[in-house]
């Protein structure tokens, strides 16, 4: 995934009391986000046959927020908006809140049959913490409150990509300025990025990419030291697909090639 955008903090805040339905999910990925896979720009990721079936599953998840299994799955917001969300997106306060979470996560998975490796919750034990500890992120508790809001309101998917990519490995991250992420200015708007990073596991069909570093890697240099959470469809921000193993399937009766 390559990117060359201004990230700043976001302001449009719309208040929810209900997560996505299935149909405003689709249409949410239908927002310009620029996918190239093979070679060629996906015009659209809901109906193209490398992801189609994908997003079809990854709706149906969605749905059960609003049917019978929402009992299982769902739980009162405490974002102040008198709605519900997803059990394990809201940050837990009790050893029943865990329990519900964890049943939460088993009830989605029986959903997918276990097949959906990256589904929407699996971001969201880092996101609540944004919500449970927020002072741990002065001075920019603001901005982790927000996107706990928003994201426990939404039920919103979130993926990251932390990764540099695979080249020059013997060199510092500074050494490798022209491929790996880092900041090439910073304006009262926010911060302007450059570069790429790898393994942004399901981003296509995310609303979200949470970009940070390795933490096992020693940072040396500022402008590499940053942490950023970018919409899929802004401007500059190109994700670049592996191989699908979808549309290998419904090519070959197999995802293996």
């Amino acid at each position: 995934m390559a990117t060359t955008r201004e990230v700043a903090q976001t302001t449009d805040h719309t208040t929810r009391s209900k997560p996505f339905t299935s149909d405003e999910y689709l249409e949410s990925l239908r927002d310009g986000r620029e996918i190239w896979i093979y070679g060629e720009r996906v015009k659209d990721v809901t109906t193209h046959p490398a992801f189609r079936n994908t997003v079809r599953m990854l709706a149906r998840l969605y749905d059960a927020l609003h049917d019978e299994r929402k009992e299982i799955l769902c739980t009162e917001t405490d974002t102040g908006n008198g709605g519900y969300t997803h059990k394990f997106f809201k940050a837990p306060t009790s050893a029943e809140d865990m329990v519900g979470g964890r049943d939460a996560i088993a009830e989605w998975a029986r959903v997918t049959y276990g097949w959906m490796g990256r589904s929407p919750d699996y971001k969201a034990a880092f996101l609540a913490t944004l919500g449970a500890n927020e002072s741990f992120y002065e001075p920019f508790d603001a901005n982790a409150r927000y996107w706990y809001e928003k994201v426990n309101n939404e039920v919103t998917f979130v993926n990251h990509a932390i990764v540099n990519p695979p080249v020059d490995r013997d060199k510092e991250l500074a050494e490798v300025r022209d491929v790996f992420m880092h900041v090439e200015k910073e304006t009262d708007g926010g911060l302007i990025v450059s570069g790429a990073k790898v393994v942004a596991t399901t981003s296509t069909l995310t609303h979200y990419n949470f970009i940070a570093n390795n933490g096992l890697l020693p940072i040396k240099t500022k402008d590499f030291a940053f942490v950023c959470i970018v919409p899929t469809n802004s401007p500059g921000v190109k994700l670049y697909c592996r191989p699908s193993y979808e549309m290998t399937a419904s090519a070959m009766g197999s995802p293996n090639y």
